[in-house]
């Protein structure tokens, strides 16, 4: 298959999809591949970069190509050559990739993509829309409240107060980032403050959550695009080097680690992926997503949210979910893909 690769994007994520776009590469087979970059300006071109420049950001130093697109016969364009694709991998992260913006780009060029539609990817990366479908559909959440920027700026006391409703801790972060970009635990009212206006810079709503203690992080990696096909990775649980488990920790702290399979119960696991899968088919994602959830000392599960466009990165849970469960990086990309090209031909 003619499969193009997009990775980058004008997104606070960009280096963490350069790092999954490069294990991507690496372990495609089959495939006639084709490299699309987009800068952290929002620039698109074709890139015959190597996958390590690719992977250590040096691409951009490369002799690219500007990418345009020719809506009326809807391909993609390199140097006046008509380019059509059987599918496209978004490897990208955040916003301007994971929140159903490029989604709507490729419905509108009637290419098979990766990943969930445009609604499904909108929700799932915007937390108060999220956890608005989450109650609506009984999947348990802790105590949340939210403000927008308008609300903050004509009264921020007020708003604060209703988030101390809450209870401390409190984590406040933006509604619209991934990689827990922007995200703060407050154990004060001056905490919240700061806290609030950290997350103004990444966007312009913001959300409160009850931060409960002792809680441990539990990942389950799903894929599928319907009930009969839907499969779930070995559950996980992540051990975060910090108290809050932020970009930093994530990425850059090797003191992090995943646990495969998590150290719960294996009815525990049973339970937490099915609930995992009821949010999956209740946001109605395809193709893929990992699905995040906290679990009290009691053995309380909440759901914390859904990623549609999930790490592809050598320390990513999702791949290595499905690695412990005897799927190799290679066949998890064909399936991937594949269930990308069966959606497209079902709503064609």
């Amino acid at each position: 298959m003619k499969t193009a690769i997009i990775f980058g994007g004008k997104s606070t994520e960009y280096e963490i999809s350069c790092l999954s776009a490069f294990n991507v590469l690496e372990n495609l087979r089959g495939h006639e591949v084709f490299k699309i970059g987009i800068t952290k300006d929002g620039e698109w071109f074709f890139t015959s970069a190597s996958n390590e420049d690719i992977k250590s950001g040096k691409w951009t130093e490369w002799d690219n190509i500007p990418v345009t697109i020719d809506f009326s016969a809807s391909t993609f364009v390199k140097n006046g050559e008509k380019m059509r694709f059987d599918v496209v991998f978004p490897v990208l992260h955040g916003k301007n990739g994971e929140d159903g913006t490029i989604q709507g780009l490729l419905e509108l060029l009637r290419i098979p993509y990766v990943g969930a539609g445009v609604l499904s990817s909108a929700i799932c990366m915007d937390k108060i829309s999220a956890n608005i479908f989450f109650a609506a559909n009984g999947i348990p959440h802790v105590k949340w409240d939210y403000a927008v920027k308008r609300d903050i700026e004509e009264d921020v006391e007020g708003v604060v107060s209703r988030f101390e409703k809450l209870g401390y801790p409190v984590f406040i972060k933006p509604s619209n980032a991934g990689s827990s970009v922007g995200i703060t635990k407050c154990r004060t009212k001056k905490e919240i403050f700061s806290a609030i206006q950290l997350s103004l810079t990444v966007d312009d709503r913001i959300i409160a959550e009850e931060g409960l203690l002792n809680l441990r992080e539990i990942e389950v990696s799903v894929m599928g695009n319907d009930s009969s096909d839907i499969d779930c990775g070995i559950v996980g649980r992540v051990k975060s080097a910090k108290e809050v488990y932020d970009y930093d920790s994530k990425y850059n702290d090797p003191s992090s680690s995943n646990i495969l399979p998590a150290d719960i119960g294996e009815d525990l696991r049973r339970k937490i992926a099915d609930i995992a899968k009821r949010a999956y088919r209740a946001c109605n994602c395809k193709g893929l997503a990992r699905v995040d959830f906290f679990l009290t000392d009691d053995d309380k599960i909440y759901i914390n949210e859904i990623n549609t466009l999930p790490g592809f990165t050598s320390i990513s849970m999702y791949p290595m979910a499905f690695a412990k469960k005897g799927v190799s990086y290679s066949e998890m990309l064909d399936r991937l893909l594949n269930f990308a090209v069966k959606e497209h031909s079902k709503n064609e």
